[in-house]
């Protein structure tokens, strides 16, 4: 059976026909531990009991993993067995085979649930859970149950949910609103539905949720802040500049993470600056970097204030000292700020040209 998506999983929840095996895993970690929970509570019950419920986590002992496997439902329609964030690696070679084999027998009215709610995928930089071990679960189970991949949402879609997800609290999300806290807060989903809910208890409800509350209420992500310090130095503003800097400084920002971020800021510019002058249009370029409507905006707006040279001159800059910061014992701080100050002078220079 193909791996399916989020709106193939909802039909299956939907129609309640379930299957024995189920694999869920995928970058958008928020969603698999949603419909994890929606998959236990329509097979288990809201309030499963320990007679037909067993889930495992972290290190387990296969025997009992096997034991549960085999039990048979007590006045319920299915014995589930759960177990997140399994990872093949740290067991035994007869162990992970146990497993396997225990899997490959799965029937009747046992519903085995592998789930992976925080495991990082391989797409997400970082060696996937099990590696080939696990592998070899997620093709036994895709051959014989279902594997449901959530994939990391495009910001339309996430905008989409987040104007759902507040309809639900009888709270009104407008467009503008949603692109503004999707600009503030960035695409992440356990974050972007803490603010929410934030939001909406604010406005109560059958309220709105307006620019202004966003703005008063949401706690802005480092990317969203970067925006600002690049803006700030590339037209050329050393004050504000600065002090955008002292205040993610202040609030105890890794160095490390904010070099890294206004790297991608200044990579983005340079993108979209050539791309354009190129004579592609901003469709295109959403479609090429997977850019989202703010990164778009800003991008764009930022590379019309400054010159190809000056853009090429800023990023060896900062290259040498992310260089810096990583190979040398020179204050983190002292070198951003020493950066700055030299950004802003290519930023002067390229704006006399």
């Amino acid at each position: 059976m193909p791996i399916i998506g989020e709106a193939d999983f909802k039909k299956i929840l939907s129609r309640g026909d379930f299957g024995t095996l189920y694999y869920l895993c995928g970058d958008e970690k928020m969603l698999v531990a949603h419909y994890t929970d929606l998959l236990v509570a329509k097979t288990a019950g809201k309030k499963p009991d320990d007679f037909n419920y067993h889930e495992f986590t972290g290190d387990f002992k296969v025997e009992e993993f096997e034991a549960a496997a085999q039990m048979i439902p007590f006045t319920a329609d299915y014995n589930v067995v759960v177990v997140k964030d399994l990872d093949m690696t740290m067991l035994k070679s007869d162990e992970s085979s146990k497993i396997l084999d225990t899997v490959s027998q799965a029937a009747g009215d046992t519903v085995m649930i592998f789930t992976f709610p925080t495991k990082p995928e391989k797409n997400e930089g970082v060696k996937a859970a099990g590696g080939s071990k696990d592998a070899k679960l997620k093709s036994l189970i895709q051959t014989k149950g279902t594997v449901v991949e959530f994939k990391k949402l495009t910001p339309a879609a996430v905008k989409t949910k987040l104007i759902s997800w507040a309809s639900k609290r009888s709270v009104v999300l407008p467009q503008k609103s949603a692109d503004l806290l999707i600009e503030y807060v960035g695409v992440d989903l356990n974050r972007l539905r803490s603010e929410l809910s934030k939001l909406c208890s604010y406005c109560g409800d059958g309220g709105e949720i307006t620019e202004d509350a966003v703005k008063l209420l949401v706690t802005r992500d480092l990317e969203s802040r970067i925006y600002d310090l690049s803006n700030a130095v590339i037209s050329h503003r050393a004050a504000q500049a600065f002090k955008v800097l002292d205040t993610l400084l202040y609030n105890r920002e890794d160095e490390l993470k904010i070099m890294s971020a206004l790297a991608s800021s200044y990579v983005n510019i340079y993108r979209v600056r050539m791309a354009v002058k190129s004579g592609a249009r901003s469709a295109e370029l959403k479609k090429w970097f997977k850019y989202s409507d703010a990164q778009l905006r800003y991008a764009e707006r930022d590379s019309r204030m400054t010159t190809t040279a000056a853009l090429r001159r800023s990023i060896n800059e900062i290259a040498k000292t992310d260089i810096a910061m990583k190979s040398t014992r020179t204050s983190k701080r002292l070198l951003l700020e020493l950066l700055i100050e030299k950004l802003l002078i290519i930023s002067s220079e390229g704006r006399r040209r």
